[in-house]
Order: structure tokens, then C-alpha cells, then sequence
């Protein structure tokens, strides 16, 4: 059964710090279960609470917690005031039963007006201190001038997860959405594998099968067999990740057998989303993916293609859906354009209608979102800075 009171305990200390002399003690106590200890670190509590199962913390107080994830994330230390604790401990019970359960990332400016070295330290910090699960890069290589797109001016998407790699030391760190049907996989996959090992196992990875013809041209790739090779490549991938050492694909024009690929990935599986809304990327979400990765649309047509990706098989039915969102908070509007003239949905200024978008979301089945605070590449860093603060605020 999934630990659902782990998630309760992790909502109760966002809220709650019980100061002692000698460091805060965190007590648990439930009809079957009673715990005490003094934690030296808050990264140690998932260690501790998994050693200890406090899943029949669910009925504290003959409560019952519904909606809660499975999911342990590590909590993230919310404020140090001595004077935060609750004279009822059912007050308690009821704050930490009413915050979202959804998990967000956060794009970073390696792309637009606005990308430099400076802005992908700001943003990534400020997003680790504000909580969020996972820092993402925007993908592309070789735009044509006069794109209509942010992405002309662009830090490499790999190359930028190393850098946040080496200043940050909590967020998973992941792309969204890598275009790996331009690149040789062999060589994405050791890339993928060596920053996973600089992170210390913090690698995430969406992928999409690219739309931009000329920029496919500019690299020599084939775009009009990109979705065949993306499916190749993801399958090459995970095969190198997981030490097989012979491989063999037509598509790839790849075979190699009893090949080295040193060294081994710290985590023991790299997670991989599917982006896109065509019905080939939600086959491929559903079949070689972890979760289905798209943009957000408006509400209405968004939730007609939710039902059509739930459809779509079997696997589909309880795969994740964890979407791109863009966020503005210096206008009122929710509803904007792509650069490629698609109409998308983002959290705007308007504090009731993003409540509004994120209650969709949820009831949608929407697990994770990964906010852009800079959709067309030209909010100051300060405006982004605000954007997190402000996303933090709404699903926390």
C-alpha cells in the first residue's frame, strides 16, 4: 500500500518546527505506532520515516487523508520560527491537508533575451530556495533566422544541466523537451550518464520529436522519419543505461556488440517523459515513457485531449501526466500563443483564475508541472524570480 502518511508528516513540518534545546524532536503518534527522534538534518526525515513506516499515520485523529501520492519527495524546509507551533494539533492536521499535492519544476533562461551564466544561476537558486522538485533546460541547436521563436539565442541544453549541476544540490535536473532525433543517441546517452553522475543521480529527461524542419536540415538529420528514430533512440538508450552491451537498429544505422560503456549511472533507471500532443507522441508516452509531457492548452480542448491519451491504451490509463506551463505574473490574460501559433494556457497575475487553472489541472489528473517564467524569452530575471515565488505560493 502506498505510504500516505509520509506525505501527511512531510506537510505537517513545512508548517510546524517544535524547538528544543538540543535541536527540534519530531513525535508521531498513531493508534498503532508512537515515534521520537531528533533529526540532524531535515534530508534525513525520508531516510527516517521510510525506516519507520509511519503510513498508519493516516489515522491520526480517526482522520482519513484522501488524494495523497505515493510518491516520497524529500521535504524542503519552509521557515525557522520558534513560535510556528499549533496549540490544536487538529489545526495542524487540517493546514497540512489542504495544500496541493503536485510537485513543480522550474525552466531556467537558457534561452532569450535575457539567458546569460548570471540569469541561470539566479533562477536555478531561487527556485531551490523557494522548493521546487527539478530545474529544466529548453532544447534546440540551430534555429533559422527570423524564427518568430526565443530560441535563436540559446545556451546548449546538456551543457546547462552540467553548470546547475555544480551549483545546486538538491533539484532534479531534467530537459524539456530534448530534440534527440537531430543527435546521435550513443552520444546523448553518455552525456545523459556522465551528468547524472556529476549531479549525483539528480537526472531527468523529457523528450519530443522536434517540429522545426529547417533547423533538422541545418544538422543533416531527417526530419520526416524523426518520430521512427526518436522511438529507436529512447529504446538505445535505456539499453545502454541499464548495461546491455550489443545493440542492433536499421532506423539508427547503429550496431555495436560486447561495447564498453563506462562509468554506470548513479540511479538504477532514467526517467523519461514524452512530450507532445499528436496521437504518435501519446502512443509513444504510453509505451516507452514514464509519464506524458505536454503543453497546456486551453482548459476545454485540453481536457478533450487528456481523454483521448487515456484512451489511447491500456498503459495510458494510469500513466502521469506532467505538463509545460507558462507563467507571467505581469498580466492579467491566461491565455497566449506559441511560437508556432498554437493557443496555450499560463499562470497569469490573476491570483483567482490561476486557482482556478490549477484545480482544473488536478481534477484532470495533471501530477507535476514544469513552469516556463519565460515563455517568449523576454521577462527580466527579476519578473522570473517573482513568477517561482509566486508559483511556489499558489501550490504550496
Amino acid at each position: 500500500m502506498p505510504d500516505v502518511g509520509f506525505r501527511i508528516v512531510q506537510r505537517i513540518i513545512r508548517r510546524v518546527v517544535l524547538p528544543e534545546p538540543f535541536g527540534p524532536r519530531i513525535t508521531i503518534i498513531s493508534p498503532a505506532l508512537t515515534v521520537k527522534f531528533k533529526p540532524r538534518r531535515a534530508s534525513v526525515l525520508p531516510y527516517l520515516f521510510e525506516r519507520f513506516s509511519v503510513s498508519t499515520a493516516n489515522k491520526l485523529g480517526k482522520r482519513q487523508f484522501v488524494g495523497m501520492s505515493d510518491k516520497n519527495v524529500e521535504p524542503t524546509p519552509r521557515g525557522t520560527s520558534a513560535g510556528s507551533t499549533f496549540a490544536n494539533p487538529e489545526e495542524c492536521y487540517q493546514q497540512a491537508a489542504q495544500g496541493h499535492d503536485m510537485d513543480f519544476g522550474v525552466c531556467v533562461p537558457n534561452y532569450g533575451e535575457s539567458s546569460s551564466a548570471e540569469a541561470l544561476r539566479t533562477v536555478a537558486l531561487a527556485a531551490e530556495r523557494a522548493g521546487c522538485d527539478s530545474l529544466w533546460a529548453t532544447d534546440h541547436l540551430l534555429m533559422p533566422r527570423n524564427s518568430g521563436t526565443p530560441y535563436e539565442r540559446i545556451f546548449d541544453t546538456l551543457t546547462t544541466l552540467a553548470y546547475l549541476a555544480a551549483i545546486t544540490s538538491r533539484v532534479k535536473l531534467g530537459i524539456s523537451s530534448l530534440i534527440t532525433a537531430m543527435r546521435n543517441p550513443v552520444v546523448v546517452a553518455k552525456q545523459l550518464v556522465t551528468i547524472d553522475n556529476l549531479s549525483g543521480g539528480r537526472l531527468m529527461l523529457a523528450t519530443s520529436v522536434g517540429w522545426n524542419e529547417k533547423e533538422f536540415a541545418h544538422l543533416g538529420s531527417n526530419f520526416h522519419n524523426r518520430g521512427k528514430r526518436l522511438d529507436a533512440s529512447i529504446r538505445l538508450i535505456r539499453a545502454l543505461w541499464n548495461g546491455q552491451t550489443s545493440f542492433k537498429s536499421g532506423i539508427l544505422g547503429i550496431e555495436f556488440n560486447d561495447a564498453s560503456f563506462e562509468p554506470r549511472p548513479i540511479q538504477k533507471d532514467l526517467t523519461i517523459w514524452i512530450g507532445g500532443t499528436s496521437k504518435a507522441a501519446m502512443k509513444r508516452a504510453a509505451t516507452l515513457g514514464d509519464a506524458w509531457h505536454p503543453n497546456v492548452q486551453p482548459l476545454d480542448q485540453f481536457a478533450k485531449l487528456v481523454a483521448e491519451f487515456r484512451g489511447t491504451s491500456p498503459e495510458a490509463r494510469t500513466k502521469e501526466i506532467r505538463v509545460r506551463i507558462g507563467i507571467n505574473t505581469r498580466v492579467e490574460q491566461s491565455e497566449y500563443k506559441s511560437p508556432q501559433g498554437e493557443k496555450r494556457i499560463m499562470f497569469s497575475g490573476n491570483h483567482a483564475q490561476n486557482k482556478q487553472i490549477l484545480s482544473r489541472l488536478e481534477e484532470l489528473g495533471v501530477s507535476y508541472i514544469v513552469a516556463v517564467p519565460s515563455p517568449d524569452g523576454k521577462a527580466s530575471i527579476s519578473n522570473q524570480v517573482d513568477a517561482v515565488k509566486t508559483l511556489a505560493r499558489l501550490l504550496r
